[in-house]
């Protein structure tokens, strides 16, 4: 009896402590599903380009906000986890780090794009899934794609090809280029020459004037360019340093001498609002973010920014909403934080964009974002400039699967 005893009372103790590591198991479940869903956010906050931060940190913030009114993910709050790169790859990998270390479990970012080959190998190297807003750096597509990276603003050939297609049929018999220092100006112009020359072979190229990313003085630039008499001056110029080429270019009536074109980023609020009603009409660019068409989509969106910011959105503000979209939409789907599980659910998912359905291609892991060719103008509706006869291209105007896979393997 005494054994049988001692028998009870140790199952009993068993018992009581199988039951108190399942409390204790259960309490660390529950406070597990309390944590936030951390999603990390890189940008340019400081530094040259710190004020397109305006068009960029709220577009992503009011995704997460939609979100968690909704409820969240996975029965959590998403949580955006901020930090600033200042434009500068030297120090991206620290940022990313840093935000590895907070726990995230997709990056979106970053604005400028020398920051975006060492944010692609973070990624890679790390196994976290990164969505970058923009970058035409094709080795990131080709050479160096990495399944980890994906990619929200078009490529350079997709955005030459618009500008051949509506400046080819036009009476321009030369061009000369002027732009920064960058993959996007580089490759825009290099594609842009190659359409061109099948196109209308006659085209004069003129030369070019390559300045450095955050140059702000083009004068001497500006003359040399029009001493040259082209029929139109080809820009790779966006932000600050585009405002002051603006300003510049005024004072020796550019404006008036030559037709002005542009692979991007010159027709969005960013662009246009910092000149009121004083911006140069006639410029032709492509645009991601036409915030006066009249599609409900992107009036919705375009009044919610507005409510949020005051600001009209910018292209590189569609960007990061879509970036953000993106990581959202891909945890919501996978039903997991795993990073792979969140990988193929963006190689198989398609979002639901203010330009449209919007898909991440599994090939290349380029999103396919219509872009838009339009001319700078004004109307009544609004205080700022717009883009008038805007024309929309696909998918249609992006590099084939074929030719992405003999560019990657190629020698």
């Amino acid at each position: 009896m005494q054994n049988q005893s001692r028998a009870v009372v140790l199952v009993a103790v068993v018992m009581t402590l199988v039951l108190a590591l399942m409390g204790l198991t259960e309490a660390q479940a529950a406070g597990s599903e309390k944590d936030t869903i951390k999603i990390g956010y890189l940008s340019a906050l400081s530094g040259p380009f710190a004020a397109v931060e305006n068009y960029t940190t709220p577009a992503v913030q009011m995704v997460v906000d939609d979100v968690n009114a909704k409820g969240g993910l996975l029965g959590r709050k998403v949580e955006l986890v901020i930090r600033d790169d200042q434009g500068d790859p030297s120090i991206v990998r620290q940022k990313l780090d840093e935000l590895k270390a907070a726990g995230v479990v997709a990056v979106v970012g970053s604005l400028l794009d020398p920051c975006c080959p060492p944010i692609s190998q973070w990624a890679a190297d790390n196994k976290i899934p990164a969505i970058m807003p923009m970058t035409v750096n094709m080795p990131l597509r080709t050479k160096g794609f990495n399944k980890y990276t994906f990619i929200t603003g078009p490529e350079g050939p997709a955005l030459a090809k618009v500008l051949v297609k509506n400046l080819a049929g036009q009476d321009i018999k030369s061009i000369y280029s002027i732009g920064a220092d960058t993959d996007i100006c580089r490759e825009v112009f290099e594609f842009f020459w190659d359409g061109m020359k099948k196109e209308k072979p006659a085209v004069k190229n003129l030369g070019s004037a390559i300045t450095g990313i955050a140059d702000m003085e083009f004068s001497n630039i500006i003359s040399s360019a029009l001493a040259k008499k082209p029929d139109l001056i080809l820009l790779g110029l966006a932000g600050p340093p585009y405002a002051n080429f603006v300003q510049q270019a005024r004072r020796f009536n550019l404006f008036q001498k030559a037709k002005v074109a542009a692979g991007a980023y010159l027709i969005g609020g960013g662009s246009t609002a910092p000149f009121g009603k004083d911006y140069p009409e006639g410029i032709m660019c492509n645009t991601l973010c036409p915030f006066y068409i009249p599609e409900q989509p992107m009036q919705e969106f375009t009044k919610a920014y507005l409510g949020r910011t005051k600001l009209y959105p910018d292209d590189i503000t569609l960007e990061f909403h879509v970036c953000a979209l993106a990581a959202v939409g891909a945890i919501k789907k996978a039903n997991s934080i795993d990073a792979d599980k969140i990988v193929s659910a963006l190689e198989t998912m398609s979002l639901d964009t203010p330009v449209g359905k919007v898909r991440y291609r599994d090939f290349d892991h380029q999103a396919t974002l219509p872009i838009y060719f339009a001319t700078a103008g004004y109307s009544k509706d609004f205080p700022i400039a717009i883009g008038f006869n805007p024309v929309k291209y696909g998918e249609e105007v992006y590099p084939t699967k074929a030719e992405i896979m003999a560019l990657r393997a190629a020698k």
